[in-house]
């Protein structure tokens, strides 16, 4: 269930760059889901059909084809690829966006992502730092 559960999580960040494009992706992601939008709701929801097919041993090969899909379309499209991320710590032109949890991590408070490499040497989000000191008042004078 750990596996089905990080690749929920993924198909859900991967929902959120769809559900703002305007190719028509979300409505082939739910066909590609069987029309099981409640995996895209709550992670921690499942049907008994669900619990089946992972006993089975195949309802991660179901996730991973849906999860496939809507990460080619989203590094294939321009539209979704100007949502993507530049890591704040190294400033590395590479986009990098948050369902790539192999490589990226995300900061708890603000959402920037990074890469993990990165933020294991900085234990400081820089975005949230700066938030913090331009939200501080000045000197009174």
């Amino acid at each position: 269930i750990h596996l089905a559960l990080r690749s929920r999580e993924r198909l859900k960040l991967l929902e959120e760059y769809l559900l703002t494009c305007r190719s028509g992706a979300l409505q082939e992601l739910y066909r590609k889901i069987d029309g099981k939008n409640y995996l895209l709701e709550s992670p921690h929801l499942y049907s008994v059909s669900d619990l089946r097919l992972i006993a089975r041993g195949v309802f991660e090969a179901f996730l991973q084809h849906a999860i496939q899909f809507a990460s080619n379309h989203v590094y294939m499209c321009d539209l979704c690829t100007q949502r993507g991320f530049i890591c704040l710590l190294c400033n590395c032109d590479d986009i990098i966006f948050p369902f790539e949890f192999e490589s990226t991590t995300r900061c708890r408070d603000c959402k920037a992502v990074f890469h993990k490499v990165c933020k294991a040497s900085e234990p400081c989000c820089p975005r949230c730092e700066w938030r913090q000191r331009h939200q501080e008042p000045g000197p009174v004078h």
